[in-house]
């Protein structure tokens, strides 16, 4: 499963033992890494890792699939056979938590190749500069997704001051990469922002394959005319992606709280079998949610102003929902 819990037991006959002195130098090694990685967030200018900065220690989903992320904003690290994939940045300062999360996996050793980046919102895209500096890496995000990024760090003011990352390919709709063993599709699926990036992979799991998703944006956007429309279009595109052959079993959401990562993380370490982060039905139930929040704010919002179209006003045309 994908969820690992070490357990010790007494050696018996024909199975390994560990001494004393193995142990206490094995402690000795986690001391020194986590006294490393503590002294490299502080020197990089980075919030201190407590819960009360919404720090969450990081640990690992799938055989190839990490959360790096804290309690507000997910970011995930994808290993493949040619580096890691990070997926969604936090936003600045938190992204600077992202390298110091990685030494603890013991993946730091490994190079980050590219940076994904599901909207221009500075909670996902706010980190990205700094570990694109870092690393070097090759960032990929729509374009409208950067001009937003670019306002967005145009606002940015004090500790969460940002720069925008350096992008020379976009990733356009059904478009994809290609990452060492694994594959990247892209679907543009505007709603939250105009530039909402969603992805679609696959993760293992005990060496087997299970197909992941993304969605590149949670909650409707009034703010713009025809957001809204366009939200309703895109999960109902989502959704018909999802059921095509084999469907979407991982919610892989960029907020933590939208898939309840915490609690099934939690039921993960209690089982010994079963991976949480695995279900048909969550990823379904969770674009379901979106639709009927999205209808249900439309309503509220256009009872306001006394409108009696607000339902209608939300149902995509023939145009906006085409693939």
């Amino acid at each position: 499963m994908g969820v690992r819990v070490i357990r010790c037991c007494a050696a018996s006959a024909g199975e390994w033992s560990v001494s004393t002195s193995e142990i206490d130098m094995n402690k000795i090694i986690v001391f020194v890494v986590l006294f490393i990685s503590i002294k490299s967030v502080a020197d990089a200018g980075a919030p201190e890792m407590k819960v009360d900065n919404w720090y969450v220690e990081p640990f690992k989903m799938f055989d190839n699939v990490y959360y790096v992320g804290d309690k507000w904003v997910s970011s995930y690290a994808v290993e493949t056979s040619s580096g890691l994939v990070i997926i969604d940045t936090l936003d600045s300062p938190y992204g600077k938590w992202i390298p110091a999360n990685l030494e603890k996996l013991g993946l730091n050793d490994k190079k980050v190749s590219h940076i994904l980046v599901t909207h221009g919102h500075s909670d996902h895209v706010g980190g990205a500069e700094y570990l694109q500096s870092l690393y070097g890496s090759k960032v990929i995000m729509s374009e409208k997704a950067l001009e937003l990024a670019k306002e967005q760090a145009q606002k940015s003011k004090g500790k969460n001051r940002f720069v925008p990352p350096v992008v020379e390919s976009f990733a356009e709709d059904d478009s994809s990469i290609v990452v060492g063993d694994t594959k990247f599709k892209f679907y543009i699926t505007p709603g939250h922002t105009e530039g909402d990036l969603s992805i679609d992979f696959f993760v293992k799991d005990n060496d087997k394959l299970y197909r992941a998703f993304v969605v590149g944006g949670h909650g409707t956007n009034f703010q713009k005319p025809g957001l809204a429309k366009q939200f309703m279009a895109s999960m109902a595109r989502i959704k018909r992606l999802a059921m095509e052959s084999p469907a979407v079993i991982v919610n892989l959401s960029n907020h933590p709280h939208k898939n309840n990562l915490f609690s099934n993380r939690e039921v993960g370490v209690k089982s010994e079998t079963d991976n949480p982060f695995i279900s048909r039905e969550n990823f379904l139930r969770f674009i379901e949610q979106q639709e009927e929040l999205a209808t249900q704010k439309a309503q509220e919002r256009f009872k306001s102003i006394g409108s009696n179209n607000a339902t209608k006003s939300m149902q995509p045309t023939a145009d906006a929902s085409a693939d």
